[in-house]
């Protein structure tokens, strides 16, 4: 697994489902695609595995090094605590 981002906020847009910033950082390497998985590493310990639904464009007013993203939509805000350490996980690796 790769270490991508803290959380720092978690939206809930209707008909779309949750998008998470701070993101994924532009200079991460390979580039993220759509399908990608991710697991979330809580601070209570718990962790949601999940996939990258897509990349949001959010304008905060100020600039930017990471893009927030959507992911799939069976992850409730609820479920994803701010703090919470994005990892990316390689298709050959089991989560």
């Amino acid at each position: 697994m790769e270490y991508l981002s803290k959380v720092e906020d978690v939206f809930d847009i209707t008909g779309r489902g949750c998008v998470i910033i701070s993101g994924i950082p532009y200079s991460f390497q390979p580039p993220l695609k759509i399908g990608a998985k991710l697991q979330f590493q809580n601070p209570s310990g718990s962790k949601v595995n999940t996939v990258l639904k897509g990349v949001e464009m959010i304008n905060r007013g100020k600039p930017m090094d990471h893009s927030p993203f959507l992911v799939d939509s069976h992850v409730k805000k609820g479920d994803i605590e701010i703090g919470a350490e994005v990892y990316y996980v390689p298709n050959n690796e089991k989560i």
